[in-house]
């Protein structure tokens, strides 16, 4: 059986004069939609390598000269703030590269890698992988990092300030084209459980240089490993990439892009339950579908 639900919402058109468009939430009941909505093909790191961190899992990338995957490692109990289900972070972040070497970057007794999977990107076009984390302090919280190969060495290449007091962490969103740009931005939430406030980063001459910051977003249930409430697509058809994320209640899915005079929202549409599971996206432009799971246990396909 399919449920049918309609709601309405604001579309921004070509030259920013929103018109009315109109949605449809058709639940999904006959088992074509895994429970967790997308799943995650990628190999825990506790089955390939000793010392992973257990609920880790390993990021990989084809097709370049330094870096072929990476993980997290040296499970630690020194942080317990918890926020990923748990006491346990990763004191340390490994690399495999393409010639099969391991490089290993250690953080201080300070400091952990509050986060489950790297993610791997050329941010700045110079033909070298970054490695894009989520870096805590003890005592000053969450911050982004970003680490890369100099010479022999895995090193921290940049970072955002820490959110300034223990217990105060980020989720990273989505690594993309948003801007039109030549390379792509990093978006995250900062503090996710607390009116999440949404920024894009840029990586620029070894800096992290924030380009817009916006209020009342959410990707993350407090205590769950489940990190993907967001994704990313072409709604508008401008040849970017569009952000896909909850609202900062998880009750509304939006849809941010950018144009020639910054951040707008693209779409709203409201959901019956708060969204807490990955989410999925098919196609582009009109034909957009995204699928949404929720905290009632149900899963809803949101089409045109």
């Amino acid at each position: 059986m399919r449920v049918l639900l309609t709601f309405f919402l604001l579309l921004a058109g070509a030259v920013g004069a929103p018109a009315q468009q109109q949605w449809t939430l058709t639940e999904i009941t006959d088992g074509s939609v895994p429970a967790e909505i997308v799943a995650d093909s990628r190999e825990l790191a506790i089955d390939v390598y000793s010392g992973a961190l257990p609920d880790g899992r390993i990021a990989t990338i084809a097709n370049t000269d330094d870096v072929a995957s990476a993980w997290y490692s040296e499970p630690t109990g020194r942080y317990t703030h918890g926020v990923l289900g748990d006491a346990i972070e990763a004191g340390a972040l490994k690399i495999k590269t393409p010639r099969g070497e391991t490089k290993t970057f250690r953080l201080p007794r300070t400091e952990v890698f509050e986060d489950l999977t790297p993610r791997l990107a050329d941010l700045d076009d110079d033909g070298r992988t970054e490695i894009i984390t989520i870096l805590s302090s003890v005592t000053q919280g969450a911050s982004l990092a970003i680490f890369g190969v100099s010479g022999n060495a895995l090193v921290k290449q940049a970072q955002s300030s820490f959110i300034g007091r223990s217990n105060r962490w980020l989720n990273i969103a989505e690594t993309g084209n948003f801007t039109k740009s030549f390379t792509p931005e990093i978006a995250l939430v900062k503090t996710p459980h607390i009116g999440g406030t949404l920024q894009f980063y840029k990586y620029q001459s070894g800096n992290l240089i924030l380009i817009v910051s916006a209020r009342s977003f959410s990707n993350h249930v407090i205590g769950s490993t489940e990190l993907r409430l967001s994704t990313q697509t072409d709604l508008d058809g401008n040849g970017s990439a569009d952000l896909v994320i909850p609202s900062a209640d998880r009750r509304s899915l939006l849809v941010l892009g950018f144009t020639s005079t910054g951040l707008i929202e693209l779409a709203r549409v409201a959901m019956p339950a708060a969204i807490d599971k990955a989410i999925g996206v098919e196609g582009s432009g009109s034909s957009t579908r995204f699928l949404v799971g929720l905290e009632d246990g149900k899963i809803y396909a949101v089409h045109r």
